[in-house]
Protein backbone atom coordinates (compact mmCIF):
# COMPACT_ATOMS: atom_id res chain seq x y z
CA UNK A 1 0.00 0.00 0.00
CA UNK A 2 2.82 2.41 0.88
CA UNK A 3 4.49 1.78 -2.50
CA UNK A 4 1.18 2.42 -4.25
CA UNK A 5 0.65 5.72 -2.40
CA UNK A 6 4.18 6.83 -3.26
CA UNK A 7 3.57 5.94 -6.94
CA UNK A 8 0.38 8.00 -6.92
CA UNK A 9 2.17 10.89 -5.24
CA UNK A 10 4.94 10.74 -7.86
CA UNK A 11 2.33 10.68 -10.60
CA UNK A 12 0.67 13.76 -9.11
CA UNK A 13 3.97 15.58 -8.74
CA UNK A 14 5.24 15.12 -12.25
CA UNK A 15 2.14 15.92 -14.27
CA UNK A 16 1.86 17.95 -17.47
CA UNK A 17 -0.56 20.54 -18.72
CA UNK A 18 -3.12 20.21 -21.48
CA UNK A 19 -6.72 21.26 -21.71
CA UNK A 20 -7.48 18.10 -23.77
CA UNK A 21 -6.12 15.71 -21.18
CA UNK A 22 -3.76 12.89 -21.97
CA UNK A 23 -5.97 11.16 -24.56
CA UNK A 24 -4.46 13.14 -27.43
CA UNK A 25 -5.58 10.73 -30.18
CA UNK A 26 -9.16 10.70 -28.85
CA UNK A 27 -9.49 6.90 -28.92
CA UNK A 28 -10.84 6.73 -25.36
CA UNK A 29 -7.79 4.87 -24.05
CA UNK A 30 -4.97 6.70 -22.29
CA UNK A 31 -1.65 4.99 -22.89
CA UNK A 32 1.46 5.32 -20.77
CA UNK A 33 3.07 7.07 -23.73
CA UNK A 34 0.28 9.67 -23.87
CA UNK A 35 0.56 10.36 -20.14
CA UNK A 36 4.36 10.59 -20.37
CA UNK A 37 4.08 13.10 -23.24
CA UNK A 38 1.77 15.23 -21.12
CA UNK A 39 4.09 14.97 -18.15
CA UNK A 40 7.07 16.13 -20.18
CA UNK A 41 5.33 19.49 -20.77
CA UNK A 42 5.56 20.50 -17.12
CA UNK A 43 8.17 22.85 -15.73
CA UNK A 44 9.56 20.98 -12.74
CA UNK A 45 12.31 22.36 -10.52
CA UNK A 46 15.19 19.97 -9.87
CA UNK A 47 16.36 19.55 -6.30
CA UNK A 48 15.38 17.85 -3.06
CA UNK A 49 11.64 17.43 -2.53
CA UNK A 50 9.75 16.61 0.64
CA UNK A 51 6.58 14.57 0.07
CA UNK A 52 3.84 13.92 2.65
CA UNK A 53 0.91 11.49 2.48
CA UNK A 54 -1.74 11.66 5.22
CA UNK A 55 -4.42 9.00 5.63
CA UNK A 56 -7.64 10.95 6.24
CA UNK A 57 -10.15 8.10 6.52
CA UNK A 58 -10.16 4.30 6.28
CA UNK A 59 -13.25 2.12 5.97
CA UNK A 60 -13.10 -1.64 5.43
CA UNK A 61 -16.14 -3.90 5.32
CA UNK A 62 -15.87 -7.67 5.57
CA UNK A 63 -12.82 -7.90 7.82
CA UNK A 64 -11.75 -11.47 8.63
CA UNK A 65 -12.86 -12.87 11.98
CA UNK A 66 -10.52 -11.92 14.79
CA UNK A 67 -9.26 -8.72 13.17
CA UNK A 68 -10.17 -5.79 15.44
CA UNK A 69 -12.05 -3.02 13.64
CA UNK A 70 -10.39 -0.46 15.95
CA UNK A 71 -7.03 -1.18 14.33
CA UNK A 72 -8.15 0.89 11.36
CA UNK A 73 -8.56 3.98 13.51
CA UNK A 74 -4.81 4.00 14.17
CA UNK A 75 -4.21 4.60 10.45
CA UNK A 76 -6.27 7.81 10.42
CA UNK A 77 -4.17 10.93 10.66
CA UNK A 78 -0.96 9.01 10.02
CA UNK A 79 1.46 11.04 7.89
CA UNK A 80 4.24 9.39 5.93
CA UNK A 81 7.03 11.78 4.93
CA UNK A 82 9.70 11.01 2.40
CA UNK A 83 12.37 12.95 0.58
CA UNK A 84 13.48 12.48 -2.98
CA UNK A 85 16.00 14.09 -5.24
CA UNK A 86 14.87 15.21 -8.70
CA UNK A 87 17.92 15.56 -10.94
CA UNK A 88 18.20 18.06 -13.78
CA UNK A 89 17.69 15.18 -16.27
CA UNK A 90 14.60 13.89 -14.43
CA UNK A 91 13.16 17.41 -14.33
CA UNK A 92 13.57 17.64 -18.13
CA UNK A 93 12.02 14.17 -18.72
CA UNK A 94 9.53 13.41 -15.90
CA UNK A 95 7.61 10.98 -18.13
CA UNK A 96 10.41 8.42 -17.74
CA UNK A 97 9.54 8.07 -14.04
CA UNK A 98 5.93 7.35 -14.98
CA UNK A 99 7.02 4.45 -17.21
CA UNK A 100 9.09 3.00 -14.34
CA UNK A 101 6.10 3.22 -11.96
CA UNK A 102 3.77 1.64 -14.54
CA UNK A 103 6.08 -1.37 -14.95
CA UNK A 104 5.68 -2.18 -11.23
CA UNK A 105 1.87 -2.07 -11.21
CA UNK A 106 -1.04 -3.50 -13.13
CA UNK A 107 -2.85 -0.18 -13.52
CA UNK A 108 -4.69 1.55 -16.34
CA UNK A 109 -5.05 5.33 -16.51
CA UNK A 110 -8.74 6.09 -17.06
CA UNK A 111 -8.54 9.89 -16.86
CA UNK A 112 -5.62 12.29 -16.74
CA UNK A 113 -6.45 15.99 -17.17
CA UNK A 114 -4.19 18.86 -16.29
CA UNK A 115 -4.75 22.50 -17.10
CA UNK A 116 -3.83 25.81 -15.51
CA UNK A 117 -2.18 24.20 -12.50
CA UNK A 118 -5.10 21.85 -11.73
CA UNK A 119 -5.02 18.06 -12.00
CA UNK A 120 -7.76 15.44 -12.06
CA UNK A 121 -7.02 11.77 -12.72
CA UNK A 122 -8.33 8.26 -12.27
CA UNK A 123 -6.47 4.94 -12.32
CA UNK A 124 -7.86 1.40 -12.09
CA UNK A 125 -5.57 -1.38 -10.82
CA UNK A 126 -6.06 -5.16 -10.77
CA UNK A 127 -4.20 -7.97 -9.05
CA UNK A 128 -2.07 -5.54 -7.07
CA UNK A 129 0.98 -7.09 -5.49
CA UNK A 130 0.33 -10.30 -7.42
CA UNK A 131 -2.79 -11.11 -5.42
CA UNK A 132 -6.48 -10.94 -6.26
CA UNK A 133 -8.35 -7.68 -5.94
CA UNK A 134 -8.85 -4.34 -7.56
CA UNK A 135 -8.67 -0.68 -6.72
CA UNK A 136 -9.79 2.55 -8.37
CA UNK A 137 -7.91 5.70 -7.39
CA UNK A 138 -9.05 9.25 -8.07
CA UNK A 139 -6.93 12.30 -7.51
CA UNK A 140 -7.68 16.02 -7.65
CA UNK A 141 -5.49 18.96 -6.77
CA UNK A 142 -3.11 21.72 -7.73
CA UNK A 143 0.49 21.60 -8.95
CA UNK A 144 3.33 23.93 -9.84
CA UNK A 145 7.05 23.73 -10.61
CA UNK A 146 8.03 23.68 -6.93
CA UNK A 147 5.01 22.25 -5.07
CA UNK A 148 1.81 20.21 -5.29
CA UNK A 149 -1.25 19.43 -3.17
CA UNK A 150 -3.67 16.58 -3.89
CA UNK A 151 -6.61 14.72 -2.41
CA UNK A 152 -6.90 11.02 -3.23
CA UNK A 153 -9.60 8.42 -2.82
CA UNK A 154 -8.94 4.70 -3.22
CA UNK A 155 -11.86 2.26 -3.45
CA UNK A 156 -11.40 -1.47 -3.94
CA UNK A 157 -11.56 -4.89 -2.50
CA UNK A 158 -10.50 -8.51 -2.47
CA UNK A 159 -11.50 -11.76 -0.76
CA UNK A 160 -14.90 -10.42 0.32
CA UNK A 161 -13.48 -7.22 1.80
CA UNK A 162 -14.36 -3.75 0.53
CA UNK A 163 -12.16 -0.80 1.32
CA UNK A 164 -12.33 2.97 0.95
CA UNK A 165 -9.29 5.06 1.83
CA UNK A 166 -9.08 8.85 1.62
CA UNK A 167 -5.72 10.58 1.72
CA UNK A 168 -4.07 13.95 1.21
CA UNK A 169 -0.70 14.36 -0.42
CA UNK A 170 1.51 17.39 -0.72
CA UNK A 171 5.07 18.10 -1.63
CA UNK A 172 7.48 20.93 -2.11
CA UNK A 173 11.00 21.58 -3.24
CA UNK A 174 13.08 22.18 -0.11
CA UNK A 175 16.49 22.93 -1.59
CA UNK A 176 19.34 21.44 -3.54
CA UNK A 177 19.97 17.71 -3.52
CA UNK A 178 22.41 16.62 -0.80
CA UNK A 179 25.97 16.03 -1.96
CA UNK A 180 27.04 12.42 -2.39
Amino acid sequence: MKKLLVSVAVLSLIGGCSDKGADQDGDGKITADEVAKEMNKVTLEPGEWENNVEIVDVKIDGLPDGMPAGALDSMKGKVTTSKSCITEEQAKNPGAQFFAAQEETNCEVKKFNMSGGAVSSEMACNNMGGGPGNMTMTMDGQYGPSNYEMTMNMVGGAAGMKMNISAKSNGKRIGNCPAG
